[in-house]
């Protein structure tokens, strides 16, 4: 086993026993309400996991972007009701600029470079904008969004917030922004475009993370119910659609963590092979994440039946996780136009060299 891996199975492990030990069905509920947990961030903080993939230099814990998505998927197991997703790409952001993660809870506006405006005044620059659904702005203690090329870090104090949820109940929130005083400010290379496909990664291996416990669930409920006599799970039909709920799973969780190696290793690269190989990989993750949250969502509840609806029950925390992170960031259809286009400009002889190399 190498050191990098030796690594990463001890950070899963790590955020397996904290979630296992922190996410309760009373967590959840008290979640539910309030649109994310504090007392359960506070634990990952104290155990170091929510920049996992941040370079030390830029306030991170270190380690590499397949060590945060171990760490990610894990959380969406548990259905963590944190905003980890958004302070490891906000984490990426303000390191890509030069600029060090402050503390605490961090958020990122996907849609900054079109809603905001930014202008600067002496050494001060001053945003203007709305900003729709910003997950968990009501907990972040940063807010960071990228507009006019410039990566910028704005702190609770300046910007108003108007909460709103997801189907799931997660903090989507409005952020109305009026000549707010950015704390950092600093020019990057990072395009919105770039910073979009980060996001729509994410999303994958949350997905991927959700479908998991979502199936294991399914299979354990499969085992227990017993219906004319039988467990349920001796049944053809039962064992049929739990097996191509595992295939749905599988590859779901394997488009995404390809993906995040595809970019871990071209990370820093900015020519037009490395765009295009991320473009591809990050598309056929989100993509085949999504079509496997519409298809193992529908078959765990036909299942579980009625009980998978129930609030007591745990299966609707994970699969309505999945369906809104299917919308976010780009849903299937979306990066499917974006495959599409930019298959289309690259020519039919490169169509089969791009899908077989990747």
């Amino acid at each position: 086993m190498s050191a990098s891996t030796e690594v990463r199975t001890l950070l899963a492990d790590t955020a397996q026993r904290l979630f296992t030990a922190h996410v309760t069905q009373k967590t959840l509920e008290a979640a539910r309400d309030g649109g994310w947990s504090e007392p359960l961030w506070q634990e990952l903080e104290r155990a170091q996991l929510p920049l996992i993939g941040v370079p030390e230099a830029a306030g991170g814990a270190g380690g590499t972007l397949s060590d945060a998505a171990a760490v990610l998927r894990i959380a969406a197991r548990h259905a963590a009701p944190v905003p980890l997703a958004e302070t490891l790409l906000a984490g990426a952001l303000l390191a890509g600029a030069g600029l060090k993660a402050p503390h605490g809870a961090l958020t990122v506006a996907p849609d900054g470079d079109q809603q905001v405006t930014a202008v600067k005044a002496g050494a001060t620059w001053r945003v203007t904008g709305t900003l729709k659904r910003v997950p968990y702005a009501r907990a972040a203690r940063h807010l960071v969004l990228l507009a006019a090329g410039h990566v910028f870090s704005l702190e609770p104090a300046h910007y108003r917030v108007t909460p709103g949820r997801n189907l799931a109940g997660e903090a989507r929130d409005e952020v109305t922004l009026k000549h707010a005083v950015a704390r950092a400010a600093a020019p990057t290379t990072i395009t919105h475009e770039q910073l979009f496909a980060r996001g729509a990664l994410l999303r994958a291996i949350q997905i991927g993370g959700a479908l998991e416990r979502a199936l294991q669930l399914a299979c354990d409920y499969a085992g227990q119910r017993v219906q004319f006599g039988r467990k349920i799970a001796q049944f053809q039909a039962i064992q049929q659609e739990l097996a191509r709920c595992g295939g749905e799973v599988a590859a779901a969780v394997a488009a995404a963590l390809s993906a995040a190696g595809v970019v871990e290793r071209l990370e820093g690269e900015t020519g037009a092979a490395a765009t295009q190989q991320v473009l591809l990989a990050v598309a056929a993750a989100k993509i085949r994440a999504a079509d496997a949250a519409r298809e193992a969502v529908a078959i765990t509840h036909q299942v579980h039946g009625a009980i998978g609806v129930t609030d007591e029950y745990a299966l609707h925390y994970v699969t309505l996780r999945a369906l809104s992170w299917r919308e976010e960031f780009g849903n299937e259809a979306w990066w499917a136009t974006q495959l599409g286009r930019a298959m289309q400009q690259a020519g039919a002889d490169a169509c089969w060299p791009t899908l077989s190399a990747a």
